[in-house]
């Protein structure tokens, strides 16, 4: 199947920068060869999550930790952690992006805890819609949870969340106003695209820079590892309120490479942001079914600092079980 759909949509079949017409779906196809980058062999794979033995006996030595050294301290094992944050508004500044890919409204729990006290400040409790991930800045997070200033010797604030939703995930990015500096710190022990894999036949870019953010441009990068051509669709969906905007057909050959700037994405959409679109959400989908065999990223160019940085690392909420996933639609239909 994967070689019929690469052979009826061969990256040589358009000229220029044109898009065509899908007869099967009617969305448009991106010309992809004069994004192609490189041919490489097959991608890694991700981190083996812990065996459910060792969850255990780590959950226990933390149970035991708290009740012997902290009797208030929270058991961080059935939490998603970020730590540590900044909240300093004349230098590096916190803001976490909350995915979710159930197919209604998540509910976020944000546990607010003090370090190094170990102190519960408050939870701050955030609905998300299906598809979105709203950014919010710790101020934010902060005001939701009814938290004041840190006391008692604390110096940072961690964030513990946690969502029973399978696919949900989250980004910590940091941005100084004095620098100008823009960047994705999130530490994960399990990568949203893992847990995704395990239930849909898709895989997701979250909180992709739109055109609006004219001075950090966005540029996806994806690469096909099948060893067969293969046709994938992307569909851009509104970081803020999970609508759909947009979808295209992107060809991919065998092992190709392709960097693929977001204003190209848009224009070929045949969509432009208002000026409250800053991010979408690239849902990347498989339309035969299958596991997607790529690795995506995204990198934005900090012009001011002439740097490319990347911001394609988000973290799933739960930590996903190493299984493969058994075949079936796209997240929630794309």
């Amino acid at each position: 199947m994967r070689i019929a759909l690469g052979l009826l949509m061969s990256v040589a079949a358009a000229a220029g920068f044109a898009a065509t017409v899908n007869a099967a779906d009617d969305l448009p196809t991106l010309n992809s060869q004069q994004f192609l980058s490189g041919m490489a062999p097959a991608g890694f794979g991700g981190p083996v999550p812990p065996t459910a033995a060792e969850r255990a006996e780590r959950a226990a030595r933390a149970e035991k930790s708290a009740s012997i050294e902290k009797a208030s301290a929270i058991n961080g094992t059935t939490y998603a952690v970020v730590a540590p944050t900044y909240n300093n508004p004349t230098g590096t500044m916190s803001y976490i992006r909350l995915f979710n890919g159930a197919t209604g409204p998540s509910n976020f729990s944000i546990t607010i805890v003090g370090s190094p006290s170990g102190r519960t400040y408050g939870t701050a409790n955030i609905q998300v819609p299906r598809s979105a991930s709203p950014q919010y800045s710790l101020t934010q997070i902060l005001q939701n949870a009814g938290v004041g200033a840190l006391t008692g010797g604390d110096t940072s604030y961690s964030l513990y969340i946690q969502d029973p939703d399978p696919m949900s995930g989250y980004q910590h990015v940091t941005y100084s106003d004095s620098s100008k500096f823009f960047e994705n710190v999130s530490v994960c022990s399990s990568l949203l695209n893992q847990a995704i894999a395990t239930n849909t036949s898709s895989a997701v870019l979250t909180n992709v820079h739109t055109s609006i953010i004219s001075s950090y441009p966005a540029q996806i990068e994806l690469h096909n590892y099948w060893n067969a051509a293969v046709t994938y669709k992307l569909t851009a969906i509104d970081s803020v309120t999970g609508s759909v905007l947009g979808a295209i057909n992107v060809p991919t050959a065998p092992n190709a490479s392709y960097v693929i700037p977001m204003s190209s994405l848009q224009s070929q959409m045949g969509w432009t942001p208002n000026s409250t679109q800053f991010h979408v959400n690239i849902v990347v989908t498989d339309p035969s079914g299958g596991t997607p065999y790529v690795t995506l990223g995204q990198s934005i160019i900090n012009q001011s600092l002439a740097a490319n940085v990347s911001m394609g690392t988000t973290c799933a909420v739960n930590n996903s079980a190493a299984s493969s996933y058994s075949g079936g639609g796209g997240l929630n239909g794309y």
